[in-house]
């Protein structure tokens, strides 16, 4: 029975579970011990816990002294999360019987510490691990042991430390008798969750078995003054009737839900698969179950979270499986959505800074702060699940901690969302005070920060009037902190927000803001960390500014000065006494003066920019003789940039002939028009795009 805790915390997060056996259970008062113990080992084996605890506990009745049934029933009690019973159980088992039962030793440790027993909880761990020798898995249990160690010294410190926020559990109208689980905060006013909506345990006995087996679906919460009112079922089409629907995420946008779907497949096992459903006309359009290389047929894929690449602002969908090559258990993987190719990357392990061998789920991804949110059973913890934080993307994680007391308990905490706000959010947790036993089933709960410290940022962004290539201005009297009324800010800018990794040193993505025709954005910061905010897109140059908040102790706005940037327009831009002999395309070295000073610089400061290179004639001379001269001289221009360091592909090389005229090549009287000739006979460039970014290392599959 060593596998049944891990199948329970699997079912249980994977939504199958019940406290409720299709079974006939029948009075055990008339039985004979030899038929409780079979009927019991009968209901264990068909995954049944319920209906073999009661057969257990009966047989136990009548013979208390078979410590291979003690043991299994301590198991059972473990798996359902009856730590009490589970406890004392193991007690009695290795002390009696340790030598067949090694391992009861380090359970009974282990339930100590979900009840809160740390120091006990040490002194039996520390046993164990000078006892628990010679065995297949004794370093990996040994391993396990000092991390329960470290979990219980941890433990000791954030009850001593406890965090200033105030916790508190939904009422009945949300959490009922069953397991309420994946809590999504839509608004400040609304969240959904998943529930069954049954009013009390039910057992489904041989009189009832032909009543449909009621499944969770998903309901609706709104807020009533100052209290949380649920129960009313979402009316959409992601609610399937009858099949096990939960663990809803919503795009940034809001026009995507994914959420995950559980059956049982032909082989009796729990397979859950996510799906996707996408609001169109204010409608949930029909789920789509995502492509097999996330949902394999033969291994779970379930409570999906998102976040965003940060150079290519693509979503990432993390989620839970059970997939081979994992760290162990059931483990966070990650893919990558490429809108525009609607692909899929190969998903792939988040690593092992935040997969154990034991069992990491239930992610939530905060993208105004970068920061993932988990729950694990292998990491240090107080007991049971407890919540973590990392910051970071994809595979790349720093700042890996336990969040504390009393968002963490003895028992298993999971589900940690944060609110649009910040300052609060909800959770899931069996910590005691539960409507049914002691840590049978798992509620809803909801926290906020006592001494929340919110830090606004915002600021406007203008356009210098003229750019530096070609045009110059003069700004000795340019007053940059009082904007005229005739300079109009930046539509459509955008601007992104960077964090300083504070052990590389490094700035890291946090979030991008795309303003509107105030020019004006808005960020939301950290206490204590200090921030880089850059210009985005192939028209503006680079432009940065820095801003800590190391000294902010109370909640805050900033307003900052006006941000101004260069601005490159869509049109051509002529690059000033650009000169070629007659019927010449080679560069005079006047000419590669003016490159150096001017586009060169250009394309060293913005080296995502990819510029055309236009060579225009004037009218003199055959139409094909002028289309192939000047796309020559663009080709000269484009390979003197290449030896300067620029990349070919950054570059386009294109000849317009006489084609596009700026001026006139005759005057009005017919006669011929220097002037307008020499505008005509010009060089000019303009910036047609950025490189595109691929994502580091992600294979996208058909």
């Amino acid at each position: 029975m060593k596998d049944i805790r891990r199948y329970i915390i699997t079912a249980l997060i994977l939504l199958l579970i019940l406290p409720a056996t299709q079974a006939q259970v029948k009075k055990a008062e008339n039985f004979s011990a030899s038929k409780l113990k079979r009927l019991g080992k009968r209901a264990a084996e068909a995954k049944d816990y319920y209906t073999a605890i009661y057969y257990f506990e009966n047989y136990r009745d009548k013979k208390s002294d078979d410590s291979k049934i003690n043991y299994e029933l301590a198991e059972l009690h473990r798996t359902v999360r009856n730590y009490l019973q589970a406890r004392e159980l193991y007690k009695e088992v290795y002390l009696i019987d340790e030598m067949r039962y090694p391992l009861a030793r380090f359970y009974y440790a282990q339930m100590l510490k979900a009840t809160g027993e740390y120091e006990e909880a040490v002194e039996e761990f520390s046993e164990f691990r000078k006892e628990y020798k010679g065995e297949k898995d004794s370093r990996d249990m040994r391993k396990l042991a000092r991390n329960e160690i470290a979990g219980c010294d941890s433990a000791i410190i954030m009850l001593e430390n406890q965090l200033d926020i105030t916790i508190e559990k939904m009422n009945s109208t949300i959490n009922g008798p069953h397991i309420e689980l994946s809590p999504l905060l839509i608004d400040d006013n609304n969240f959904i969750y998943g529930s069954l909506k049954v009013d009390t345990l039910i057992f489904f006995t041989q009189q009832n078995v032909d009543t449909a087996m009621p499944v969770r679906q998903f309901y609706l919460a709104h807020k009533e003054g100052m209290d949380w009112i649920g129960g009313e079922r979402v009316n959409a089409a992601f609610n399937a009737p009858g099949i096990e629907t939960g663990n809803g995420i919503l795009s940034r946008d809001g026009k995507r839900f994914y959420f995950t779907q559980c059956q049982k497949n032909w082989q009796g096992k729990v397979i859950c698969s996510i799906y996707r459903t996408e609001k169109k006309e204010g409608k949930w359009t029909d789920p789509i179950k995502l492509p097999t290389i996330i949902n394999d047929p033969n291994y779970t894929a379930t409570q999906p979270a998102l976040g965003r690449t940060a150079n290519s602002d693509r979503e990432i969908i993390f989620f839970v499986s059970d997939r081979p090559e994992g760290k162990g258990g059931l483990d966070l993987w990650y893919t990558v959505w490429n809108e525009e190719k609607n692909l899929f990357s190969e998903p792939r392990n988040l690593g092992s800074r935040i997969n154990t061998p034991g069992d990491e789920m239930t992610p939530f991804y905060n993208l105004s702060t970068r920061t993932l949110y988990f729950s694990s059973d292998g990491l240090p913890g107080m007991g049971g699940l407890d919540i973590f934080s990392a910051f970071g993307e994809r595979r790349k994680w720093e700042y890996i901690k336990n969040i504390g007391y009393p968002l963490n308990s003895s028992y298993d905490d999971l589900y940690f969302t944060v609110s649009r706000k910040e300052e609060d959010g909800l959770f899931v947790s069996n910590r005691p005070d539960s409507l049914v036993d002691e840590a049978c089933c798992d509620d809803i709960f909801f926290y906020r920060w006592n001494d929340f410290i919110r830090i606004t940022v915002t600021g406007v962004i203008y356009p210098f009037e003229q750019d530096r290539f070609g045009r110059t201005q003069d700004l000795s009297d340019f007053d940059f902190m009082n904007p005229d009324e005739n300079i109009q800010p930046l539509d459509s800018a955008k601007i992104a927000l960077y964090m300083e990794d504070k052990s590389t040193r490094e700035y890291v993505f946090i979030d991008r803001y795309t303003t509107a025709d105030d020019g004006r954005f808005y960020f939301t910061l950290m206490p204590d960390q200090d921030y880089e905010f850059r210009m985005e897109g192939f028209q503006y140059f680079q432009s940065k500014n820095y801003l800590s908040t190391q000294f902010f102790t109370s909640s805050d706005t900033i307003e900052m000065p006006p941000t101004w940037v260069n601005v490159l327009s869509g049109k051509p831009i002529v690059l000033k006494n650009i000169y070629y002999d007659i019927d010449e395309a080679e560069l005079t070295r006047e000419s590669k003066n003016v490159i150096d000073t001017t586009l060169l610089i250009l394309l060293t400061e913005a080296p995502e920019f990819i510029v055309e290179i236009g060579a225009h004639t004037d009218s003199i001379g055959e139409t094909q003789y002028n289309l192939e001269l000047s796309q020559l001289r663009s080709d000269n221009v484009v390979k003197y940039l290449v030896s300067k360091g620029i990349p070919e592909n950054r570059l386009v090389a294109k000849g317009y002939g006489a084609m596009k005229p700026v001026a006139p090549n005759y005057k009005p009287d017919g006669t011929d028009n220097p002037e307008g000739r020499e505008q005509n006979r010009r060089t000019e460039f303009r910036v047609v795009g950025t490189i595109g970014v691929e994502e580091e290392d992600e294979v996208y599959v058909e």
